[in-house]
């Protein structure tokens, strides 16, 4: 591995758990703050009830802290794993339908 790639992957790991730290105190998840296209709203259609209103509160929470200029306690944010998968599934499953949809039409 070169100087550079090596460099390049240090300040990936450090940017990685500056966002993760970030996105912990506010108590969000990385997959919150996807931008809403047409396949990630398909696959929020698709979430079961408790996790989209697991989602929901947690966005509320960020806004309120937010706009409040607060943050959640240490003890609490140490507990959440900003980079958990929840939506990831269904984004490939909607991706994947899409594809299919498009071979067969053809």
């Amino acid at each position: 591995m070169s100087f550079m790639s090596q460099l390049w992957k240090r300040m990936g790991v450090a940017y990685r758990a500056e966002v993760g730290q970030r996105l912990a105190s506010r108590g969000l998840l990385y997959e919150d703050l996807l931008v809403e296209t047409a396949d990630v709203k398909l696959a929020l259609s698709r979430l079961p009830k408790e996790v989209l209103a697991a989602r929901e509160q947690r966005l509320k929470r960020a806004l309120i802290l937010g706009s409040q200029q607060r943050y959640l306690p240490d003890e609490v944010a140490v507990k959440i794993d900003p980079f958990e998968k929840y939506l990831a599934p269904y984004i490939t499953a909607v991706e994947e339908a899409k594809k299919e949809e498009i071979l067969l039409g053809k």
